[in-house]
């Protein structure tokens, strides 16, 4: 530009001073894709189209980076809905059936050798893959074939390890391994457990000490308090009775003898 000159706004005003018409431009909208309505190619509640119906870049929305997570997490749960609903549900009855013959057919064979507990039974269901619904099918046929049944399975356990001699504790220890509930054990165990603890713990010295008397009365001592301690007796009281059923039982062979 020659020094001096006055600088233009914009081309057209430097035309328009040298008596060229201004002549607007026009840009025609683009014709609608086919098989819409709107013959002028706007989008309804949206931007409004630039040239060949692109947005003006000013009019576009920013989406937040805290909006987009909380979109895709919203996605990511109707998704999950979607999948547990359609895993509680198998989609035939016939598939129902099925299903659920298999889940019986699995806790028959996993009661065979030992009996458990109905919740022990429905967690190993649910690790396998079973729905909810097939799993309360299959424990309501479990129950009506006594293969769970937790207070009759209680109360044959309890009664079979006071046979072996053990203490009511390592009994409720030993069950609720198995997953039974105290609500189960407590009036099972009830008897047993308002017994006279020293006196139970002293029938079980006693009837080891009575094999062992052949052996020297440390040796008979320490086999017999170990005995009682593992049926589930504290050890100081195990030590107790283990003295008192040993010199008993020596006592008894010693008056047998004459």
């Amino acid at each position: 530009m020659p020094a001096g000159a006055t600088p233009f706004r914009d081309a057209e005003a430097w035309l328009a001073e040298r008596g060229v018409a201004r002549e607007p431009i026009r840009v025609e909208p683009a014709a609608p894709p086919a098989g819409t309505d709107d013959p002028g190619g706007a989008d309804p509640g949206g931007a409004d189209p630039g040239p060949r119906g692109v947005p003006v870049a000013g009019d576009l929305t920013e989406v937040r980076p805290r909006e987009a997570l909380r979109v895709a997490q919203q996605a990511a749960a109707d998704a999950a809905t979607v999948e547990a609903e359609r895993a509680a549900a198998p989609t035939t009855a016939a598939g129902l059936e099925d299903e659920v013959a298999r889940a019986v057919a699995f806790v028959r064979r996993s009661t065979t050798a030992a009996p458990q507990a109905e919740g022990r039974v429905r967690d190993k269901l649910a690790e396998r893959g079973h729905a909810a619904t097939v799993i309360d099918l299959a424990l309501s046929q479990a129950r009506r074939e006594r293969l769970v049944d937790d207070a009759a399975m209680v109360g044959a356990l309890v009664e079979e390890k006071r046979r072996a001699g053990h203490a009511p504790a390592r009994i409720r220890r030993d069950l609720r391994a198995r997953g039974f509930e105290d609500e189960v054990l407590d009036p099972a165990l009830a008897a047993a457990e308002a017994e006279d603890q020293e006196a139970a713990a002293f029938a079980v010295a006693a009837e080891r000490a009575a094999r062992l008397t052949a052996a020297p009365v440390e040796t008979a001592y320490r086999r017999v308090a170990a005995h009682v301690a593992r049926r589930g007796y504290p050890e100081a009281l195990a030590r107790k009775v283990a003295r008192a059923a040993v010199f008993a039982a020596r006592e008894d062979a010693r008056t047998a003898g004459r």
